[in-house]
């Protein structure tokens, strides 16, 4: 049988999630997000390319239970950008809370690049043809 746990949470101890952790899990939502991606860093910032199958880059600033995220992120090319973005933050907060149990206060949203989306970039192009 097991031990009996006492129903006072004060008394079963503390709770302290790392920076680290929020923000890694933070960068896994973000990637599995479709047509969201990330930079991966070169050596001393040489060969530094930019995919939509890399995690993007995120900073936390975590203030007890509750975080600011900045996010630095590449989108497929076409999208409607600020619906793209208000879905990233929307997802993004909800997730990193339900996954971490962290309230997400804020979430800045940095746009550094656009790529290509392999399944419909040139549609306006090749259609008069």
């Amino acid at each position: 049988m097991a031990p009996k746990l006492d129903d006072a949470p004060a008394r079963r101890g503390g709770l302290t999630i790392a920076d680290k952790v929020v923000e890694r899990t933070a960068g896994q939502v973000l990637k599995d997000l479709p047509g969201v991606g990330g930079t991966s860093s070169g050596l001393f910032g040489i060969g530094a390319s930019s995919s939509l199958d890399t995690r993007p880059s995120v900073d936390v600033a975590l203030s007890g239970r509750s975080c600011t995220l900045a996010v630095q992120l590449g989108l497929a090319y076409p999208t409607p950008i600020a619906e793209a973005t208000e879905h990233v933050r929307t997802t993004l907060s909800s997730e990193v809370e339900r996954l971490t149990g962290v309230t997400v206060r804020q979430v800045d949203i940095g746009v550094k690049w656009l790529a290509p989306d392999s399944a419909g970039a040139n549609r306006g192009r090749n259609s008069l043809q």
